[in-house]
C-alpha cells in the first residue's frame, strides 16, 4: 500500500455507500476511487486481502491500459504507413514486426517501471486515457475521418479529466493539435466543437460539484495547493499563516501533537482533503522557488529519458537505426510528423515542471516520445540493413524485457509480508476493544503511511491526533506525558498507535505488542 491509496479506498467507500458530502473531493479525483469502491464493494474482502483487491483492480487497469495501448500502436502503425509512407520490408522504413516489438518494449517498461503496478494511484489509468486521445488524434487526421473520432475523443477526454485535474488543461491542448492536424482548421471547427461539448458534458458534473463545495469556479484543488507547497515552500501537512480558514489544531506543544478530528472525514483526515487544511492560502510567484522546481523537473526528465539501463537501451538503438540511414538528416524530418503526439506530451511534461514531477505522471508521455523518435528511422532498403535493423530491435527487446523481469520479481519477492502484518494489526487491535469508528491517535514520523494509515484503514477507524517526533515523547518528563495523554483523551482518541517497540526506559505509558508485528499499542481509559 501506499499513502495515495488509502484515500482512493476512503473516497471510493464513499462514493458507494451515496456518502456524498465526503465523497466529493477537491484534492483526489473520483474515477480511480470509483473502480476501487466498485470491486471492493462486489468482492466484501477480508481485512487480509482488502489491498490485494486493490492491486486486483490495478492488474484489471493493466490489462485495459494494454488494449489502449494497442488501439493507439495500430493507428500509430496505420499512420506511418499513409501518405506514401509504407511499412513494408524493404522500403526503407522499419518492418511492422519492429513497431510491435519496439512498442511493447516501451509499454512494458513504462508501465511497469515509471507507473508501478505496485502504487495504488490513478497514473495507470491516466496512461490508458492518453494512449486512447493519441490514436483518436492520429484517427482523426485523416482526411476521411468523420465525426466519430472526435466524438469518441471527447468522451476520453472527459473521463481522463475525471481521473487527473492535469487532464482538464491537457484536454484544451490536445483538442487544438485535433483541430489543427485534420487538415484545413475552419472545416474541422464543428467537429472539434463536438469533441469539446462532450468533454465539458462529462466534465460539469463534477465541476459543478467541487465549485458549489468551495463556493468559487474551479476543476480541482490539487494544483493550487501543490504550487503553493514547492514553489512557495508551505508545509503540506500543517500549513500555518493569518489567512488560513481551517488550521489544522495544535493541542501540545513539547511534543508537538496535532488533532484533526473533525470536520474531515476519512481514515487520516490531514490527507484525504489537503485542499481544506490548506483553505486561504494563496499561492504567489517565487522566482527562486519556481526555478527550484523546473531545475527538479528537468533532472527527473533526463533521468526518464536517459537515465538507467532500458533507457539507454532505448537511446541507443535510436542512435544506432538514424546512425544507419543513407541520409540521417531525413530522420529528423520524418519523426517530426508525428507533431500531433509530441504537443501533447510536451505539454504534459511542461505543465507538470512549473510545480512538481515525478516519474509515475510521465509513462504514457515518455512512450510516445520514444515512438515518434523510432518512426523518423530510414534505413537502407537492402538484405544487410534489415539484418542490422533486426539486430538492434532485438537487442532492445532483450535488454528491456530482461531488466523488467529482473526488477519486477525481486520487488514481489520484497514486498510480499507487508501486507499481511498490516491485516495482522488491525485484528489485533479490533481484538484489544477498538470498535470500526473509533479515533486513534498515532505516534511515528509516518502516520500518513505504515506508521499508522494502513493498520487504520483495515480496522476501519479513524486517526484524529498524532505526534510526528517520537523522541521528544520519550525526552519528555513523566508529569509532561502525563498531560500530554490527557490531552489525547480530549481528542476522543481510543488508543495510541505506534510502530516500532518503545524505549525500556519510558515505564509510565503501558504498551501492548499487537499480534506478532512491530505495532504497539497503548489504550486511553475514558
Amino acid at each position: 500500500m501506499n499513502p495515495d491509496g488509502i484515500h482512493y479506498l476512503d473516497m471510493g467507500d464513499a462514493y458507494w455507500r451515496g456518502d456524498w458530502h465526503m465523497a466529493i473531493n477537491a484534492w483526489w479525483s473520483p474515477l480511480y476511487s470509483w473502480l476501487l469502491g466498485l470491486c471492493l464493494m462486489a468482492l466484501k474482502p477480508s481485512a487480509d486481502r482488502e489491498f490485494p483487491v486493490a492491486h486486483l483492480v490495478n492488474l484489471l487497469v493493466y490489462v485495459a491500459a494494454i488494449g489502449c495501448f494497442e488501439a493507439f500502436l495500430r493507428a500509430f502503425v496505420d499512420d506511418r504507413g499513409s501518405s506514401g509512407r509504407t511499412i513494408q520490408e524493404g522500403d526503407g522504413v522499419l518492418p511492422e514486426w519492429a513497431w510491435w516489438t519496439l512498442g511493447y518494449s516501451l509499454f512494458i517498461w513504462t508501465t511497469l517501471k515509471l507507473i508501478p503496478m505496485s502504487l495504488v494511484t490513478p497514473d495507470l489509468c491516466v496512461a490508458a486515457f492518453v494512449y486512447l486521445a493519441a490514436a483518436l488524434l492520429l484517427r482523426a487526421r485523416t482526411g476521411t475521418a468523420g465525426w466519430r473520432p472526435f466524438v469518441l475523443l471527447g468522451a476520453v477526454l472527459g473521463f481522463g479529466y475525471l481521473t487527473k485535474t492535469v487532464m482538464f488543461p491537457l484536454a484544451l491542448v490536445i483538442l487544438a493539435v485535433a483541430m489543427f492536424s485534420s487538415g484545413s482548421p475552419r472545416r474541422s471547427l464543428s467537429r472539434v466543437s463536438a469533441a469539446a461539448l462532450v468533454f465539458l458534458g462529462i466534465a460539469a458534473p463534477f465541476v459543478g460539484a467541487l465549485s458549489r463545495s468551495k463556493g468559487r469556479l474551479t476543476v480541482g484543488e490539487s494544483a493550487r495547493v501543490d504550487y503553493a507547497v514547492y514553489v512557495n515552500g508551505v508545509d503540506l501537512f500543517f500549513p500555518t499563516g493569518g489567512t488560513l480558514k481551517h488550521p489544522v489544531r495544535k493541542v501540545f506543544e513539547q511534543p508537538e501533537t496535532y488533532e484533526y478530528g473533525t470536520p474531515i472525514a476519512g481514515t487520516y483526515p490531514i490527507g484525504y482533503d489537503n485542499s481544506y487544511w490548506h483553505e486561504g492560502v494563496e499561492p504567489r510567484f517565487d522566482l527562486r522557488g519556481e526555478v527550484g522546481a523546473i531545475t527538479q523537473a528537468f533532472l527527473l526528465y533526463g533521468w526518464l529519458f536517459f537515465g538507467t539501463f532500458p533507457q539507454l537501451a532505448f537511446g541507443t538503438g535510436a542512435l544506432l537505426l538514424y546512425a544507419g540511414a543513407p541520409r540521417p538528416w531525413v530522420c529528423l524530418k520524418t519523426a517530426a510528423a508525428g507533431w500531433p503526439v509530441v504537443i501533447p506530451a510536451l505539454a504534459a511534461f511542461a505543465f507538470y515542471a512549473l510545480i512538481v514531477a515525478e516519474s509515475r505522471f510521465f509513462g504514457a508521455f515518455v512512450c510516445l516520445l520514444w515512438m515518434v523518435v523510432f518512426s523518423g528511422a530510414r534505413p537502407a532498403a537492402s538484405r544487410g540493413s534489415r539484418r542490422w535493423v533486426a539486430s538492434v530491435v532485438i537487442g532492445i527487446a532483450v535488454m528491456t524485457w530482461g531488466s523488467m523481469l529482473w526488477s519486477t520479481g525481486h520487488a514481489l519477492l520484497e514486498n510480499g509480508e507487508r501486507g499481511r502484518k498490516y491485516a495482522e494489526a488491525a485484528r489485533a487491535l479490533l481484538e484489544k476493544g477498538i470498535s470500526p469508528g473509533d479515533g486513534i491517535a498515532v505516534v511515528g514520523k509516518v502516520p500518513f503511511a505504515e506508521g499508522g494509515a494502513y493498520v487504520a484503514r483495515l480496522a476501519r477507524i479513524r486517526m484524529v491526533a498524532e505526534t510526528r517526533r517520537p523522541e521528544s515523547l520519550w525526552e519528555a518528563d513523566a508529569p509532561t506525558r502525563s498531560r500530554w495523554i490527557e490531552v489525547l483523551r480530549k481528542t476522543g482518541a481510543k488508543a495510541i498507535l505506534m510502530l516500532g517497540e518503545p524505549p525500556g526506559g519510558v515505564s509510565d505509558i503501558p504498551w501492548d505488542r499487537l499480534g506478532n508485528t512491530e505495532y504497539y499499542v497503548s489504550m486511553l481509559e475514558n
